[in-house]
């Protein structure tokens, strides 16, 4: 069966406030899923233009590298994928927070090559996709409970690539204009 994508925009009270800013991404013209998978070709070509000793960078010592940033993508997505799921399939407990800052230092990102970690990065946003292509009207429809709040499946979906976009904007604007600046 085809999914059919609600074609709105989720509404305030359909997630909780601190992620609003993550829905500036999709365009008013295009499907969702359009909008997802030139999403993924997007980024994975702004992903790439990154070089590995790039990759290491962080433009302060308390930040990340570009590396636990993009191990930071891959994480939180993964962590959202499943609350989708969850939802979906009908949970209805508060599905639990995390802790972002404890997953980057425990990520290992660092010992990675870039190359294997855009490979994770490209894989994950295919399932991702894969995944929401494969739920139908009644499961787009759903809502459940994060430790943040109310949120429905289909904000989620969307937080998912306005994340991504998010971390990217700030890679443009205080990693790689200070790094190709020198």
């Amino acid at each position: 069966m085809d999914s059919i994508v609600p074609n709105y925009r989720p509404q305030v009270g359909d997630y909780p406030d601190y992620y609003q800013r993550y829905f500036s991404w999709a365009s008013e013209n295009q499907d969702l899923l359009e909008s997802y998978q030139y999403a993924i070709q997007d980024g994975l070509e702004f992903w790439h233009g990154i070089s590995e000793s790039e990759s290491e960078f962080s433009y302060e010592t308390s930040k990340w590298t570009i590396k636990e940033l993009v191990q930071h993508i891959i994480d939180v997505e993964r962590v959202f994928v499943y609350r989708a799921m969850s939802i979906a399939r009908g949970e209805t407990k508060v599905l639990a927070g995390f802790d972002h800052d404890a997953y980057v230092e425990n990520s290992g990102a660092n010992d990675r090559s870039w190359a294997g970690l855009l490979h994770e990065y490209q894989h994950l946003k295919q399932s991702t996709y894969d995944f929401f292509e494969s739920l139908n009207s009644t499961q787009w429809q759903s809502k459940g409970e994060i430790e943040a709040g109310k949120v429905s499946l289909l904000a989620i979906a969307y937080i998912i690539v306005g994340h991504d976009k998010h971390h990217q904007r700030i890679v443009k604007e205080r990693y790689l204009a200070k790094l190709r600046k020198a």
